[in-house]
């Protein structure tokens, strides 16, 4: 890092660093996370009167630890519903579902009977 001291040249805090992340769920880890484990676990445990930023722990994940920061959006489908391929699937859906409505039960605020 241009010839400056980083606590990350250390390689006993390097080690716990990679442990913690190790040991951290794929798509969990933060700066946040980095950052409170470095300065309330690792730093501590080693006694060592220093602490680092959220900036920093960005800066450690991403230029020298090799992580890179992505969204992830398991699940979630952004303007996929106007596609034409997902509009014939919801048609045909409908279709099939219409077919079994004279199978469906109604019950109407006025009628007490019970169905169950």
């Amino acid at each position: 890092m241009n010839g400056q001291y980083s606590l990350l040249n250390n390689e006993v805090i390097l080690n716990n660093v990679h442990i913690y992340l190790a040991a951290q769920s794929l798509g969990t880890v933060t700066p946040q996370m980095l950052c409170h484990h470095v300065n309330q676990i690792i730093l501590p445990a080693l006694e060592i009167q220093a602490m680092i930023s959220e900036p920093m722990a960005v800066r450690w994940l991403k230029l020298r630890l090799g992580y890179e920061c992505k969204e992830v959006k398991k699940g979630i489908y952004i303007n996929g519903h106007k596609c034409l391929d997902v509009i014939k699937e919801r048609e045909a859906f409908i279709d099939e579902i219409d077919r079994y409505e004279q199978y469906v039960a109604h019950v109407s605020s006025h009628d007490n009977t019970d169905l169950t």
